[in-house]
């Protein structure tokens, strides 16, 4: 983000000064806290993994995981849907298309301004989806050989340690790294597409809490819809949702990428390959999303008196 400040763009500098005067100083702490929250949070999932079986922990992860998600997704579409409305509430934006500034400037600096805002957030997120996918490696792999030889013995789940699984775990090279790519380019573009969801709903309702509304419903339906799929074609929920290829476009890819990085055991044979629709999928709605929302909000820009790139107000 620091790039940001060599841009030379006016409508970026209004903004990038508004939030620096409007943001209270004791926010600028939150930065530490999440950061020594997630560095606790992750030192706690690795113990206990440790100490317990690997299932438990996945699902723990996972929930962490999606619950995070949400949460940066929420800032982003709440950070996108203020950057437009709060001209139109200010009545500035009249004045603002008459400096001549073009269609494409304005969307540009909003956009960059509202990505800015929510900067902390997303690395937040892509730390610990990157941190995550060796813990899910180890807690499949722990999970197999309980499984395997540890609950038929006396001593539960710590007989497994020197038992024979059966097999080596060993990870499938090119999967592991389409896996660590796609974790870092998914977080990265589901942020951009939903501050420009959040701007396309601020440019079309002009106000900052309908924009939200509307920006919240349009990300979060595919969520709820095809998390409806899965409930309805799997039943309650289950390790078998993450095997269902639809459910990726509800957790936003978590689900394949957990699955790119799993030890090669008799469990997951077949399943690096059968990741990738889903993965492809989720990469694809992501791309939809924010394809159509820059274009919308371009468009909407442009009818409300901002000037094409390269054409100057009349008498000038």
């Amino acid at each position: 983000m620091a790039l940001l400040t060599q841009i030379h763009n006016p409508v970026l500098w209004q903004e990038i000064t508004h939030q620096e005067r409007s943001t209270p100083r004791w926010t600028q702490r939150t930065g530490v806290v999440g950061i020594l929250a997630l560095v606790f949070f992750l030192v706690y999932v690795t113990t206990a993994l440790v100490n317990s079986p690997g299932y438990p922990t996945t699902l723990f992860l996972l929930y962490a995981i999606w619950i995070l998600h949400i949460a940066t997704a929420l800032r982003a579409l709440v950070a996108g849907a203020n950057v437009i409305s709060r001209e139109h509430v200010g009545q500035t934006w009249d004045a603002l298309a008459l400096t001549g500034v073009s269609a494409q400037r304005i969307l540009l600096g909003k956009w960059l301004a509202a990505l800015r805002q929510v900067r902390g957030w997303m690395l937040l997120l892509g730390v610990l989806r990157l941190a995550a996918l060796p813990i899910f490696s180890v807690a499949l792999a722990k999970t197999y050989a309980y499984y395997t030889c540890g609950m038929n013995s006396s001593n539960t789940y710590s007989s497994f340690y020197g038992c024979d699984a059966g097999t080596p775990f060993t990870l499938v090279p090119w999967a592991a790294l389409i896996g660590v790519l796609m974790t870092v380019m998914l977080t990265i573009l589901d942020v951009m597409c939903c501050t420009a969801i959040g701007m396309a709903a601020s440019a079309l309702t002009r106000r900052g809490t309908s924009a939200t509304i509307v920006a919240i419903l349009v990300r979060f339906a595919p969520v709820l819809i095809f998390a409806g799929f899965a409930r309805y074609d799997i039943g309650g929920f289950s390790w078998r949702w993450w095997l269902y290829t639809p459910f990726a476009l509800a957790d936003g890819g978590t689900s394949p990428l957990m699955q790119l990085v799993y030890p090669v055991v008799s469990w997951t044979e077949g399943r690096h390959v059968a990741a990738l629709p889903g993965l492809a999928l989720a990469t694809i709605m992501v791309l939809t999303f924010l394809a159509s929302s820059l274009g919308a909000s371009l468009v909407i820009i442009r009818r409300t008196g901002a000037l094409p790139a390269g054409k100057k107000p009349i008498g000038q």
